[in-house]
């Protein structure tokens, strides 16, 4: 007899597939996941920044993180584009974690089955196919190689793509990346600036970086073109490896008195991203739907987040059917503007250090900057391009001049109603929209715009319309509350008379 569907069966065990299925079993649904071990991924330490634990506090994995003694970061030690060494600390003594994916998968992972998930280790998902209401899954294990049937499928297979290759995936019109990647230990320990750092060094034909994995070990990865740097298929990684590093400066002169511990091996690092995101009752989630150049430092954060919006949406869904279609246009949405953001940062910071490095690595990953200048299918805003947009910078300048006002709301101001998540669920929302912002906003840096509007107009001075504000909810700090009046204005939200 053939076993009763589960709710959702997700395919991967990695960061994106754990929390999705901690989340789904926690909140009562059936759960299989298909986990399989062994890819070159999963082999590597990756650096998670402090802005991290939000996320594992959504999922409930920040204790099991916290207890499986990964080392916790003080934040960066970076020689890029030709300049000195810069120390960056993160700020009010934030901690982030330096991880070897294959313990965090491991973690998360026993997390999810605690919570009730069911989990089909070592099963490679052969084929996908829909079946009336379900979706029918060809598995290959030494256990049990019975077809599963699931009224939902996350893809969470990362770059395999299990179902993203099935039309969906799409790979950018760009510069390859492979990551060569070497495990080097020192008995006296390491002459950086603190043990904890993440250590980042450009070169000519590259850049590399490294992660501790305790006190004598550390994992030194470099990143390269194999078009621009002559690397060829089937050629033995090792000696590539070791003259490539021999290009840098720093870490030249760090590995010397260390020993290599094994043979290095390589990973491909290209990014790609997808089509579409989304099909009847199926979702991509995390690597699987798109994956970010490493110099974003934001990989398994952006994979763990994936994992927590789209267990909201597929909970949402089997929940509440008659809001499938704003759930799947809300994935949407969120996965092509995060990579879309991303993707421009990264060529932001290429075009830093192609300003030293006169190479084809840095002009071509730099010149991508056009192609992802686009903007946001759903128009939203992206808070880190307002923090550099002269129009806001002028309008908080006035602001902090002349603390009077005199604000009316916007003449093309009107009232929207869009997808987001609350709680738990996906609802709709009513946001604020004019011409310059036509996919609205409600909350800026935790500030209520629609809160704001409502009694703008009622003062006249910036003090006292701040602390109205704060009577009527939680206080807030006056320079987010400034940030958030400054884009308000700055966008035809408000107008000064």
């Amino acid at each position: 007899m053939e076993a009763r569907p589960s709710d959702v069966a997700i395919i991967g065990g990695g960061p994106a597939g754990a929390a999705a299925a901690s989340l789904l079993s926690a909140w009562g649904h059936s759960v299989t996941v298909f986990a399989r071990s062994g890819s070159a991924s999963s082999k590597l330490a990756e650096s998670l920044p402090p802005s991290t634990r939000k996320v594992l506090d959504r999922i409930g994995a920040s204790s099991a993180v916290d207890g499986a003694g990964f080392v916790r970061s003080a934040g960066h030690s970076v020689w890029w584009g030709g300049s000195d060494l810069r120390v960056e600390e993160f700020p009010e003594g934030a901690r982030g974690y330096q991880v070897l994916r294959t313990e965090l998968d491991r973690v998360l992972l026993d997390l999810a089955e605690a919570k009730g998930a069911h989990i089909r280790a070592e099963t490679t998902i052969r084929g996908v196919e829909r079946e009336s209401d379900f979706y029918r899954l060809d598995c290959a294990s030494s256990e049990d190689a019975a077809p599963i049937t699931a009224r939902w499928v996350l893809d969470c297979s990362g770059r395999s793509g299990v179902v993203a290759r099935r039309g969906f995936r799409q790979q950018d019109d760009g510069p390859r990346t492979l990551a060569l990647v070497g495990i080097w230990r020192r008995e006296e320990g390491w002459d950086v600036p603190n043990p904890t750092h993440t250590l980042v060094e450009s070169y000519t034909d590259g850049w590399a970086w490294s992660v501790p994995v305790d006190d004598h070990s550390r994992y030194f990865t470099l990143m390269v073109d194999p078009h621009v740097t002559g690397l060829e298929p089937g050629k033995e990684i090792g000696p590539i490896y070791r003259s490539e590093m021999t290009k840098t400066e720093r870490f030249a002169e760090l590995l010397e008195g260390g020993s290599l511990q094994g043979d290095p091996w390589a990973c491909n690092a290209s990014m790609y991203s997808a089509r579409r995101f989304s099909d009847d009752h199926m979702l991509l989630v995390g690597d699987a739907a798109s994956f970010l150049d490493p110099v974003s430092s934001f990989g398994v954060k952006k994979a763990l987040t994936s994992g927590w919006r789209a267990a909201v949406v597929t909970h949402t869904c089997l929940r509440r059917p008659e809001m499938e279609s704003a759930c799947l246009d809300f994935h949407e949405g969120r996965e092509r503007r995060v990579y879309a953001s991303y993707g421009k940062q990264s060529a932001e910071v290429f075009g830093i250090g192609g300003r030293e490095h006169r190479h084809a690595f840095w002009t071509d990953r730099s010149a991508m900057d056009e192609f992802y200048d686009e903007p946001d299918e759903d128009g939203e805003l992206d808070i880190e391009r307002l923090k550099r947009d002269p129009t806001v910078l002028n309008a908080f300048d006035r602001l902090r001049r002349n603390p009077s006002i005199d604000l009316r709301p916007g003449a093309t101001l009107t009232v929207i109603a869009r997808p987001t998540i609350i709680d738990d669920e996906v609802a709709m929302e009513e946001r604020l929209s004019t011409p310059l912002v036509p996919g609205g906003v409600r909350y800026l840096r935790g500030i209520d715009v629609k809160r704001v509007l409502a009694i703008a107009s009622d003062h006249t001075q910036v003090p006292d319309l701040f602390e109205a504000y704060c009577r009527t909810g939680d206080p807030v700090i006056l320079p987010d509350f400034l940030g958030a009046l400054s884009v308000m204005i700055s966008r035809g939200i408000l107008e000064e008379n």
